[in-house]
């Protein structure tokens, strides 16, 4: 019985980190940019919980998640309904199957993600001809390695919370 409440616990603590990340990627950093490059949170830290507990788990949670970044309102946000997942298998299958659940196989798995995600969106606005800036794909790059300096401290965080959850 006790097992069952640790579970509840640990998914109730992933899920109010992912509320944390979603609050901090739209509110506090939604206008900000880093030489025009705005931060990508929310695919980092469903990688770091999908290499955390499994692809099996952590595709759910990274669906739940891309439903919830899609409902937030974020723009081009239905992309991330359909790359999060896909990105959370592939992430988690391999520390779960032949590596260790470290933070060193979890970075690839979140530069993956990143990957997936915003380049997904960058081709969706592409073939949709929408206004791209002319240094798009240097601006892209620049997204995916800031927003790549948050995984060791999203994998510090799954990793306390899944020691918390037992």
């Amino acid at each position: 019985m006790a097992h069952r409440y640790r579970k509840i616990l640990k998914w109730t603590l992933y899920s109010l980190g992912l509320l944390v990340v979603v609050l901090l990627n739209t509110v506090v950093l939604g206008n900000r940019t880093f030489l025009g490059a705005k931060l990508s949170l929310v695919p980092v830290y469903v990688a770091c919980v999908a290499c955390r507990e499994g692809h099996e788990s952590g595709s759910v949670f990274a669906l739940a998640a891309g439903l919830l970044w899609a409902l937030s309102g974020v723009e081009d946000g239905a992309m991330f309904v359909l790359m999060l997942p896909l990105a959370a298998v592939i992430a988690g299958y391999f520390p779960a199957t032949y590596l260790t659940r470290t933070l060193l196989p979890a970075l690839p798995g979140c530069l993956l993600a990143l990957v997936l995600c915003e380049g997904g969106v960058y081709l969706q606005r592409l073939y949709m001809d929408a206004p791209l800036p002319s240094n798009a794909l240097a601006l892209l790059g620049l997204q995916i390695a800031f927003s790549m300096i948050t995984a060791p401290l999203f994998w510090w965080l799954t990793r306390w919370i899944g020691k918390a959850g037992g």
